[in-house]
């Protein structure tokens, strides 16, 4: 007989309802229903609900064996927080396992500084490009000067450090493997709601860093070919 395990945490007004179906001999269709005083917050990829959920709870195929679900919700804990609705069996569907529990509450949050500061910096950095292609014969000797030491000009700076914020932000929510650790990443990064802003950012801050490594990298390559004749230019000046 199928059965149904719940356990609950709060914290930061969040509730994190964790549930572990067991007992399951083949490939079952389950519905489980939320409880608890408000709607659930499922786990999520690419920023749309894991198939199977709803505001409501999970209804889906699971295959043989133990399984582990979890999703969260404003609502205050109660007993019990969940209950299981329906089983069905479904010998022709082919049972996939559900996301694990630590899975869920790491899909539900990540994330870090505020994605309005990103434009800004790549449009300095654009410019700080557009200065290193200027005509050297109209640009103020203090400026090449300032670069030769090899450390990363000021203006772009605070740009890198933005974005080095945001990645180790993303990197601690990522390696979050326990309940508690996820909890805690979720609380330094902000919230739910940073963190959800930093998930649907991803692909944003990789497009911006890929495209500012591809200008660099061609920027150096010219750099490196266009060789000064000083000692030429020296003469006929």
């Amino acid at each position: 007989m199928v059965t149904l395990d719940c356990t609950t945490s709060h914290h930061d007004e969040v509730t994190l309802v964790t549930l572990r179906l067991r007992d399951l001999d083949a490939p079952t269709r389950v519905t489980v229903r939320n409880c608890l005083d408000g709607p659930v917050w499922p786990p999520r990829r690419e920023g749309l609900p894991v198939t199977g959920w709803t505001e409501a709870g999970f209804e889906g195929v699971v295959g043989p064996g133990d399984h582990a679900l979890g999703y969260a919700t404003p609502a205050s804990p109660a007993d019990p927080p969940a209950v299981l609705d329906d089983v069905t069996p479904a010998p022709d569907a082919d049972g996939t396992p559900s996301e694990s529990a630590t899975d869920v509450v790491r899909d539900l949050g990540d994330p870090s500084p505020p994605a309005d500061a990103v434009p800004a910096g790549a449009a300095t950095t654009d410019a700080e490009s557009r200065d290193t292609d200027a005509d050297p014969s109209e640009s103020a000797p203090a400026t090449p000067r300032s670069r030769a030491d090899g450390r990363t000009p000021a203006v772009v700076e605070p740009w890198l450090e933005a974005m080095t914020a945001r990645v180790e932000v993303a990197e601690s929510l990522a390696d979050a493997d326990t309940l508690p650790a996820a909890t805690a990443a979720v609380r330094e990064a902000g919230g739910l709601a940073e963190v959800r802003a930093l998930a649907a950012s991803g692909a944003a801050d990789e497009r911006r860093l890929r495209e500012v490594a591809r200008r660099a990298e061609t920027l150096a390559n010219r750099r490196a070919a266009a060789t000064v004749p000083v000692e030429t230019l020296a003469r006929i000046a």
